[in-house]
Order: C-alpha cells, then structure tokens, then sequence
C-alpha cells in the first residue's frame, strides 16, 4: 500500500511540475508588439510645409507638395 502512495504522490508532483513548465513558457513566448510600418522617407510640401511621406507627395521639379491644391497654388 505504501509502494502505491508514493507513485500516486510521484505521479501528482511530475504532472504539476509540468504544468508549471507549460504555463511558464507560455508566458515568455507571449506575442510581442509588432514593430511600427516604415512609411519611407518624409518630405515637407513646399506650400504648407506639412510633412508627407514621400511617396504620398506630389512632385514637381525638386519640390514636393502635399495636395494637389497646393501644387495649383505654387504653379500660378
């Protein structure tokens, strides 16, 4: 009868152990926040001097603008 306690004891203690484990791991595998989208180089619109990722801007020459209302305006 003792020889059968021990196992069941033995046999409690191995299956919390490796839940414990489980959990452990779990945690430190947990998700991490991803990393921001680069959005490229950032270029200031000539007009307003907002700034636009360059490849949302429009360009004209060597300027850059951020709507086309504002290209409109610097081409009067």
């Amino acid at each position: 009868m003792n020889l059968l306690r021990f196992l069941f004891i033995a046999l409690v203690v191995w299956l919390l152990i490796t839940l414990v484990r489980g959990y452990l791991r779990r945690l430190s595998s947990a998700p991490k926040k991803p990393a921001p989208p680069r959005i490229g180089n950032m270029v200031r619109c000539a007009q307003c001097g907002l700034h636009v990722p360059e490849l949302e801007a429009l360009k004209r020459g060597e300027k850059y603008y951020c709507s086309p209302q504002h290209l409109k305006i610097d081409t009067r």
